[in-house]
């Protein structure tokens, strides 16, 4: 006998949990979360270092408590966290010669870099323009300026400038978190539909963060609140069958230790899996398959991976003055190989090495330092063991900042979103050729008819203003769960 609920949710990250919360609050409780991973979060992953957390996907509270949604429930719990360091620690810049960079440069040409992306990307037209690549259009603006450099400034001073025209292309705050190879794939009206919450909090534009970490958070405010048995972990969805005629959902699971397959039925199926697990898993998992339109939107959508790297040591080897140790690469030798000695003897290369921006101090532990890394970069190094990367990330620091003498890392913890086979990345981001239309598409029930909408979509990927967040992921949960009670 077939398991029957009134509604299967697919995923424990923030977008199912988030919908299960609100079933549950409003008299439905005949539900089940099915996670094929063995914890839930989704892509919000908190692990322990000593007395710490470390996170590993989402890690920080956007806006205040006005605009997003999470923030007004951390406060709730009493579960915000501030980075209350202050801004008295300096942040240290070198290039490939481990020459200090002048921070009135950085600060100049960053301001030129906000105003290009904050004021001139924003006005961008969305109707009736053709669009282009974020990176066509900041290269644009950014030619202007050096145009105008070239009269005052003599050829070492306008390389630096270069340098650090580069470094921002890769670290600006804005960019960073994209996680695609290079500007040139994200698009310019694509990055305009994305909302970025203004914060204006009582704690000065501070980080915000959370008391035990985004998995804390999940467990205390969703999980909490549901029955044991309403979670069920290390479960595969193998095959999702639409009988539109019958009007129910067959969904085929199987345990991640078992060879056995199970069949549960529902009324409604929530699919909260990000794009890209649907991107690999869309064609094998849903019978009939989804409408052409629906797939051609995945398909067009892009994921995009950003891996966090932390590196623990037994004590600071650094100036305990400094918060960042940034790395402004040559930008003359673009094509020149760059080759790690630690790497002389592996097959590895180490092109990827110009994607580390550079480091700075985790703001809870001082002995630990923190790096992203996006795009093909993050990918190829998820294939690197363990222990020659942290050689590598020795041999890095010790290149940039050869005055600090860098010991290994007797630590080295990170992430590794592409090769978890039911994510495949961290976040959706819109490249040319797609557009908030194909995030409307996603989002729509299958079948997208007044009558009862059997499969629906959630996730982060779903929210066309905030795509990409994990505020937006919570937000699509509750729409969805809307949209099933609306229809009882």
């Amino acid at each position: 006998m077939e398991q029957q609920f009134r509604v299967v949710i697919i995923g424990a990250g923030i977008a199912g949990l988030s919908c299960a919360k609100y079933l549950i609050e409003n008299g439905i409780d005949d539900f089940v979360i099915l996670e094929a991973h063995d914890q839930i979060g989704g892509r919000c992953q908190t692990i322990q270092l000593l007395d710490h957390q470390l996170e590993l996907g989402a890690e920080s509270l956007h806006g205040e408590i006005s605009n997003n949604p999470l923030y007004r429930i951390a406060e709730e719990h009493h579960l915000i966290d501030i980075d209350d360091r202050g801004s008295d620690r300096d942040d240290c810049y070198h290039d490939e010669e481990a020459e200090s960079i002048d921070e009135d440069v950085i600060d100049e040409v960053r301001k030129v870099y906000d105003e290009i992306l904050e004021k001139k990307v924003a006005a961008y037209p969305y109707e009736n323009y053709p669009d282009i690549s974020l990176g066509e259009f900041v290269s644009a603006e950014i030619e202007q300026y050096i145009k105008i450099k070239n009269v005052t400034l003599d050829k070492d001073e306008l390389d630096e400038q270069q340098k650090v025209i580069d470094w921002l292309s890769k670290q600006h705050p804005y960019l960073n978190t994209i996680g695609c190879n290079k500007l040139t794939d994200a698009s310019v009206q694509g990055w305009n539909s994305l909302e970025r919450l203004p914060s204006n909090n009582q704690y000065n534009d501070e980080a915000v963060y959370l008391y035990g970490g985004f998995s804390n958070f999940l467990q205390r405010v969703f999980v909490d609140q549901l029955n044991e048995n309403q979670i069920e972990l290390n479960t595969i969805v193998k095959r999702v069958s639409i009988h539109e005629e019958e009007q129910y959902v067959d969904i085929e699971i199987i345990k991640s230790n078992q060879d056995l397959i199970t069949t549960y039925q529902a009324k409604h199926v929530v699919c909260t899996q990000s794009v890209g697990c649907l991107k690999q898993s869309m064609h094998q998992m849903f019978i009939p398959p989804l409408p052409h339109a629906k797939r051609m939107c995945i398909q067009k959508l892009a994921f995009g991976i950003v891996n966090k790297i932390y590196l623990g040591f037994s004590q600071p080897f650094w100036d305990v003055d400094f918060q960042t140790f940034n790395f402004l690469w040559d930008t003359n030798d673009d094509d020149t190989e760059w080759n790690l000695e630690c790497f002389s003897k592996t097959s590895f290369n180490s092109d990827w090495c110009k994607s580390i921006t550079g480091f700075h101090v985790h703001h809870r532990l001082p002995n630990v330092l923190v790096t992203r890394i996006s795009g093909e970069a993050a990918k190829y190094i998820e294939t690197i063991p363990d222990d020659l990367l942290a050689m590598a990330f020795q041999e890095l620091l010790y290149h940039f900042y050869p005055d600090n003498q860098t010991p290994k890392p007797e630590q080295l913890i990170r992430s590794r979103w592409f090769n978890e086979p039911f994510i495949r990345g961290s976040h959706t981001f819109i490249k040319i050729g797609s557009s908030m239309h194909d995030i409307k598409q996603l989002a729509a029930p299958w079948p997208n008819k007044p009558a009862k909408p059997l499969i629906l979509f959630a996730g982060e990927g779903t929210h066309e203003r905030f795509y990409g967040t994990a505020h937006g992921a919570y937000m699509t949960g509750i729409r969805e769960a809307k949209r099933i009670m609306e229809f009882y």
